[in-house]
C-alpha cells in the first residue's frame, strides 16, 4: 500500500523519497535528475535502486510519466516527464539546510493540525467514538465468551475541538461503557469491531443481539472499508504502517495473552500498564488511519487508485450483506 502525493503535497511531509532519491543521483554520479533519468532509463523503463541489499527506490516510465516510488516510507509520487524541473526545484529546496529545518511536517502532525482546526470534528455532520478491546483469551462462540476479570479498553471522543480523549475502561466499567455506546447518537468506529469487538463488549455486559444489531447499524468498520475498497484483507498494523507511519506497540496478539496470563499469576500492575499502552496505541493508530482516510480520501495499492468521497467512506466501512455477520469469531479477529 502507497501513499500517493503530488510534488506539491511532498513539499509540505516529512519524508525520505527526496533525500533517499539525491543520494542515489549522488551514487549514480549525475547532475541532478535530467542526466540521472537518461541514465536509469537508458535500457530498460523499470529500475530499483538498493541500499544494501534492501530496496530503496523504485523508478519507471509508463506513459510518459515518471513514477518514483520509496521502497521504504511507500510514497509514490508521479511526474510528467516533460516536467522534470519542478522536481529538480524540490531537490534543490531539500539540500538546502534552512529549508530542511522548516518545510515539512508528520504525516500525524498534518492529520492533527487539521483535526484540531476542527476539520474532522465530525464525519457528515455526526460525531464519531473509537474504541478498542483487548481480552485475555478468545472463544470461537463470542456468544459464549466470558472474561469476568480481565477486561480492558480505551475510548476516544473529541470532547473538545483541540484535544482527543482517551478513556480507559475495565471490566467492572463495562455495562455502562457499552450501554454508552448504544445511546451514542455518532459513529463507532474501530477495526472489525462489527464482527469481533462490538457482540464481544455486547454479551459480556449481559445484552442480547438486538444491541449488537444496535451497534453494528451505527458502525463504520475500517477493516470491512478496506475490504470491500480493495477486495483485499488488511489488519491493522500493515495499514496504520503505510498509511501514517505508526506501528503496534506489540509485535502480536499472542504477546498480548502472555502479558495477559503473566499478570493473572503475579498480578502486575507493570503489566498491565504495558497492556493499556498497547491498547491506547491501537486506538491511535486506528484513528489516525481514519483522519489520513478523511483527508486524502484515497489509498494505492498494488499501483491501483482508489478514491472515494465520504459518503463512499461511510458507506463501504458497512457490509454489504449484513446478513454475512454472525456470532462466531472469525481468524482475523485476532490479528486486527
Amino acid at each position: 500500500m502507497y501513499k500517493k502525493f503530488t510534488l506539491e503535497e511532498l513539499s509540505t511531509i516529512q519524508n525520505n523519497l527526496i533525500p533517499h532519491l539525491h543520494t542515489i543521483i549522488q551514487r549514480e554520479r549525475c547532475q541532478w535528475v535530467n542526466d540521472f533519468f537518461k541514465i536509469a532509463f537508458r535500457e530498460w523503463n523499470e529500475v530499483m535502486f538498493f541500499d544494501r541489499g534492501n530496496p530503496l527506490i523504485t523508478i519507471q516510465l509508463i506513459d510518459n510519466r515518471i513514477h518514483i516510488t520509496d521502497e521504504v516510507d511507500n510514497i509514490q509520487i508521479q511526474v510528467p516527464a516533460n516536467e522534470k524541473g519542478e522536481l529538480n526545484r524540490l531537490m534543490i529546496r531539500y539540500i538546502s539546510k534552512k529549508q530542511r529545518q522548516i518545510w515539512q511536517k508528520t504525516i500525524e502532525q498534518i492529520l492533527m493540525d487539521a483535526f484540531v482546526e476542527w476539520k474532522f470534528y465530525d464525519i457528515l455532520w455526526k460525531p464519531y467514538l473509537v474504541y478498542d478491546i483487548e481480552t485475555a483469551l478468545i472463544s470461537w462462540e463470542v456468544s459464549e465468551t466470558n472474561f469476568p476479570e480481565y477486561y480492558l479498553w480505551f475510548s476516544l471522543e473529541e470532547s473538545e475541538p483541540w484535544k482527543m480523549t482517551y478513556s480507559c475502561i475495565m471490566r467492572e466499567d463495562l455495562e455502562e461503557f457499552v450501554q454508552k455506546m448504544i445511546n451514542f447518537d455518532g459513529y463507532i468506529i474501530w477495526y472489525n469491531q462489527i464482527y469481533f469487538d462490538n457482540p464481544v463488549s455486547v454479551y459480556n455486559a449481559w445484552l442480547t443481539q438486538k444491541e449488537v444489531e444496535i451497534l453494528n447499524e451505527k458502525s463504520l468498520d475500517l477493516y470491512v472499508f478496506f475490504t470491500q475498497l480493495t477486495g483485499k484483507r488488511m489488519w491493522l498494523n500493515k495499514v496504520s504502517d503505510s498509511l501514517v507511519w505508526v506501528k503496534k506497540t506489540l509485535d502480536s496478539w499472542a504477546d498480548v495473552e502472555s502479558l495477559w496470563k503473566e499478570r493473572k499469576t503475579g498480578n502486575d500492575n507493570k503489566i498491565l500498564k504495558k497492556i493499556q499502552e498497547y491498547c491506547k496505541n491501537d486506538v491511535r493508530m486506528t484513528a489516525l488511519v481514519l483522519l489520513y482516510l478523511l483527508h486524502f480520501q484515497k489509498v494505492d495499492m498494488d499501483n491501483e487508485d482508489y478514491n472515494f468521497d465520504i459518503q463512499t467512506f461511510i458507506e463501504l466501512s458497512q457490509p454489504s450483506n449484513k446478513k454475512e455477520i454472525t456470532n462466531t469469531v472469525t481468524n482475523q479477529s485476532l490479528f486486527a
